[in-house]
Protein backbone atom coordinates (compact mmCIF):
# COMPACT_ATOMS: atom_id res chain seq x y z
CA UNK A 1 0.00 0.00 0.00
CA UNK A 2 1.27 3.48 -0.80
CA UNK A 3 1.76 6.36 1.57
CA UNK A 4 -1.12 8.59 2.50
CA UNK A 5 -0.24 12.05 3.69
CA UNK A 6 -1.95 14.54 5.90
CA UNK A 7 -0.25 17.86 6.52
CA UNK A 8 -0.71 19.94 9.64
CA UNK A 9 1.19 23.19 9.89
CA UNK A 10 1.92 25.25 12.97
CA UNK A 11 1.90 29.03 12.56
CA UNK A 12 5.44 30.05 11.56
CA UNK A 13 5.78 32.74 14.26
CA UNK A 14 4.64 30.31 16.97
CA UNK A 15 6.88 27.54 15.67
CA UNK A 16 9.92 29.87 15.58
CA UNK A 17 9.28 31.07 19.13
CA UNK A 18 9.00 27.57 20.56
CA UNK A 19 11.90 26.31 18.43
CA UNK A 20 14.15 28.96 20.03
CA UNK A 21 12.77 29.00 23.59
CA UNK A 22 11.38 25.51 24.21
CA UNK A 23 12.15 23.11 21.35
CA UNK A 24 11.15 20.08 23.46
CA UNK A 25 7.60 21.52 23.77
CA UNK A 26 7.34 21.92 20.01
CA UNK A 27 8.51 18.33 19.45
CA UNK A 28 6.06 17.05 22.07
CA UNK A 29 3.19 19.07 20.56
CA UNK A 30 3.84 17.70 17.08
CA UNK A 31 4.10 14.13 18.36
CA UNK A 32 0.89 14.41 20.41
CA UNK A 33 -0.94 15.97 17.44
CA UNK A 34 0.19 13.23 15.05
CA UNK A 35 -0.66 10.48 17.58
CA UNK A 36 -4.16 11.94 18.09
CA UNK A 37 -4.72 12.22 14.34
CA UNK A 38 -3.62 8.63 13.86
CA UNK A 39 -6.05 7.41 16.51
CA UNK A 40 -8.95 9.20 14.81
CA UNK A 41 -7.91 7.76 11.43
CA UNK A 42 -7.61 4.22 12.82
CA UNK A 43 -10.94 4.51 14.65
CA UNK A 44 -12.72 5.68 11.50
CA UNK A 45 -11.20 2.85 9.47
CA UNK A 46 -12.27 0.32 12.12
CA UNK A 47 -15.80 1.74 12.01
CA UNK A 48 -15.93 1.50 8.20
CA UNK A 49 -14.68 -2.08 8.35
CA UNK A 50 -17.34 -3.00 10.90
CA UNK A 51 -20.24 -1.08 9.32
CA UNK A 52 -19.58 -2.41 5.82
CA UNK A 53 -19.32 -5.93 7.23
CA UNK A 54 -15.71 -6.53 6.16
CA UNK A 55 -15.18 -7.64 9.76
CA UNK A 56 -15.20 -11.41 10.02
CA UNK A 57 -12.86 -12.79 12.68
CA UNK A 58 -11.94 -9.42 14.15
CA UNK A 59 -8.23 -9.88 13.38
CA UNK A 60 -7.96 -7.14 10.73
CA UNK A 61 -10.04 -4.52 12.49
CA UNK A 62 -8.37 -5.21 15.84
CA UNK A 63 -4.95 -4.69 14.27
CA UNK A 64 -5.46 -1.29 12.61
CA UNK A 65 -3.17 1.22 14.31
CA UNK A 66 -3.78 0.00 17.86
CA UNK A 67 -4.78 -3.25 19.51
CA UNK A 68 -8.50 -3.40 20.19
CA UNK A 69 -10.98 -6.14 21.03
CA UNK A 70 -13.96 -5.62 18.73
CA UNK A 71 -16.15 -8.71 18.45
CA UNK A 72 -16.25 -10.67 15.19
CA UNK A 73 -19.24 -10.95 12.88
CA UNK A 74 -21.96 -13.39 14.01
CA UNK A 75 -21.00 -16.97 13.23
CA UNK A 76 -17.25 -16.32 13.25
CA UNK A 77 -14.74 -17.21 15.94
CA UNK A 78 -12.63 -14.35 17.27
CA UNK A 79 -8.98 -14.29 16.23
CA UNK A 80 -7.17 -11.89 18.55
CA UNK A 81 -4.66 -9.48 17.07
CA UNK A 82 -1.15 -9.25 18.50
CA UNK A 83 1.35 -6.37 18.62
CA UNK A 84 3.04 -7.89 15.54
CA UNK A 85 -0.22 -7.43 13.59
CA UNK A 86 -0.32 -3.67 14.28
CA UNK A 87 1.47 -1.00 12.25
CA UNK A 88 2.09 2.00 14.51
CA UNK A 89 5.46 3.71 14.24
CA UNK A 90 6.21 7.38 14.85
CA UNK A 91 9.39 9.07 13.63
CA UNK A 92 10.47 12.69 14.07
CA UNK A 93 13.06 13.58 11.44
CA UNK A 94 14.01 16.68 9.50
CA UNK A 95 11.33 18.81 11.12
CA UNK A 96 8.60 16.35 10.18
CA UNK A 97 6.73 14.01 12.47
CA UNK A 98 5.64 10.91 10.58
CA UNK A 99 3.27 8.21 11.76
CA UNK A 100 3.09 4.91 9.90
CA UNK A 101 -0.25 3.36 10.75
CA UNK A 102 -2.22 0.41 9.48
CA UNK A 103 -2.49 -3.35 9.75
CA UNK A 104 0.20 -5.96 9.26
CA UNK A 105 -2.12 -8.95 8.79
CA UNK A 106 -1.45 -10.95 5.63
CA UNK A 107 -4.60 -9.83 3.80
CA UNK A 108 -4.55 -6.12 4.79
CA UNK A 109 -3.10 -5.13 1.41
CA UNK A 110 -5.81 -7.08 -0.40
CA UNK A 111 -8.57 -5.37 1.63
CA UNK A 112 -7.07 -1.94 0.95
CA UNK A 113 -6.78 -2.56 -2.79
CA UNK A 114 -10.35 -3.87 -2.98
CA UNK A 115 -12.18 -1.56 -0.53
CA UNK A 116 -9.86 1.42 0.14
CA UNK A 117 -10.67 1.25 3.86
CA UNK A 118 -7.66 3.21 5.14
CA UNK A 119 -7.91 5.77 2.33
CA UNK A 120 -11.63 6.31 2.91
CA UNK A 121 -11.06 6.39 6.68
CA UNK A 122 -8.58 9.21 6.09
CA UNK A 123 -11.02 11.14 3.90
CA UNK A 124 -13.89 10.76 6.35
CA UNK A 125 -11.84 11.67 9.42
CA UNK A 126 -9.98 14.62 7.87
CA UNK A 127 -11.95 17.36 9.65
CA UNK A 128 -11.90 15.59 13.01
CA UNK A 129 -8.18 14.91 12.64
CA UNK A 130 -7.51 18.61 12.19
CA UNK A 131 -9.54 19.44 15.30
CA UNK A 132 -7.77 16.92 17.55
CA UNK A 133 -4.37 18.02 16.23
CA UNK A 134 -5.09 21.69 16.98
CA UNK A 135 -6.33 20.77 20.44
CA UNK A 136 -3.18 18.77 21.21
CA UNK A 137 -0.93 21.56 19.97
CA UNK A 138 -2.73 24.23 21.98
CA UNK A 139 -2.79 22.15 25.15
CA UNK A 140 0.88 21.21 24.86
CA UNK A 141 2.23 24.64 23.95
CA UNK A 142 -0.11 26.91 25.91
CA UNK A 143 -1.79 24.66 28.51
Amino acid sequence: MGDMKFNMKIDKKTANYFQKKMPHKLTEAKKRAVEAMGKVWADETKTLTRDEKHLRTGLYVNSIGTLTNIKPAPGYDAVPATKDDVVHEIVDSGGKTILKIGSNVAYAGYLEKKFNLMARGLDISNERMQKVAKTQIKETLFG
